[in-house]
């Protein structure tokens, strides 16, 4: 899940960096309920923890949050730290049979919601049910529904999601079209956001392939060359300085791999590092995690506190301060910045902080 929390300009975020500092930034507003493990995609690029091969993550047998359980968890939340945005996520999140029941109790609370969904699930209804107040993001893999279902693993998943899209856009509700890069894809990426626009996205997420979960299974079949990513970024600085579409990049995309600069209509997105950019989870057994990526458990929303873990955890002041080994002699002018790309997702490959981003690694 990386939200459409995309730093404005890597110019100007590199100085805030600068003056602010990591360790003296506020704690994070925005946090993802991962609502269940359940799905009915089987994306070979998913990330999720639980889906990788050799993690061990608690699997659905741990349980998911009950409502009641939810709503004293983003009380709790609420007690310790300003809460603007809460992310809903899985999983696929509008599985949850109360999915309309947990909006309406954030929405109550006067609290933006984020809807990350595979959009094969929102109907009319549904829609129109929890549009008022959210903001939903649905995957987009292609304009052709082949290539789309076969990357979901879910035959007609293609035509749910243009059904949906068009759902969000006639209630009204802000929508964002995410579109996940992979070997198999990444040559749709312009006709694919044309469609994107055409069916009411009023912004793009791109996100490069993260390793990590299922696709640690087949990274060579998936995974994305610093070509690939540098023609796709080619298209939508084409596209945003035609048409003015905000589009952002979920994913890190490390400056020595690919010239960022090169593409000033695009704003880049950097690893939060467990600042207040983060979004903090809440698997569906209420576990915290420092992020969508990391499969690290820190703590259980019911017994430990946000502000403790964010200020005082062994694990996150490592997160932090860790430089990947590959990246100690690194001059390059965005190191504050990129400091070695998605920190979880080496993690998930190598087991370790103090390996640089797969990306770099299997690029060099």
């Amino acid at each position: 899940m990386a939200g459409p929390q995309a730093t404005t300009s890597y110019r100007t975020d590199a100085s805030k960096q600068h003056e602010v500092g990591i360790e003296s930034r506020r704690l994070p507003t925005t946090f993802a309920l991962e609502l269940t493990q359940r799905c009915n995609n089987r994306c070979g690029y998913c990330y999720n923890a639980w889906r990788a091969p050799d993690l061990d993550y608690p699997t659905v047998g741990a349980g998911e949050m009950s409502l009641a359980q939810i709503e004293r968890a983003i009380a709790k939340l609420r007690s310790e730290v300003e809460v603007d945005i809460i992310a809903l996520s899985g999983g696929e999140p509008t599985l949850r049979p109360d999915f309309t029941d947990i909006v309406d109790l954030i929405h109550s609370l006067g609290i933006t919601t984020q809807i990350i969904t595979n959009g094969t699930h929102l109907t009319e209804s549904l829609v129109e049910a929890t549009a008022r107040g959210s903001i939903f993001q649905v995957s987009l893999l292609s304009w052709q529904a082949e290539t789309h279902d076969r990357l979901t693993g879910h035959p007609g998943a293609w035509n749910a999601v243009v059904d949906g899209m068009q759902n969000v856009h006639l209630a009204g509700a802000r929508l964002v079209a995410v579109f996940v890069a992979t070997r198999e894809n990444y040559r749709d990426l312009g006709p694919t956001v044309q469609l994107a626009m055409m069916l009411g996205a009023g912004s793009l997420l791109y996100n490069r392939i993260n390793i990590g979960g299922a696709n640690l299974r087949q990274p060579d079949v998936l995974s994305m060359t610093p070509a690939m990513v540098e023609d796709n970024l080619t298209v939508l600085e084409e596209i945003a300085a035609q048409t003015g579409l905000p589009i952002a990049t979920g994913v890190v995309i490390e400056p020595c791999m690919v010239d960022v600069g090169r593409y000033p209509h695009i704003r880049h997105g950097w690893c939060a590092l467990a600042g207040e950019d983060a979004t903090p989870i809440i698997d569906p057994a209420g576990n915290i995690r420092i992020c969508e990526h990391s499969p690290t458990i820190l703590g259980h929303i019911e017994r430990d506190s946000i502000r403790d873990i964010f200020t005082a955890h062994p694990y996150v002041k490592t997160f932090r301060s860790t430089w990947p080994e590959e990246c100690d002699g690194c001059e390059h002018p965005l190191r504050d910045l990129c400091r070695g790309g998605c920190r979880a997702a080496a993690e998930q490959a190598y087991g370790t902080l103090t390996k640089v981003d797969p990306f770099v690694r299997r690029s060099s």
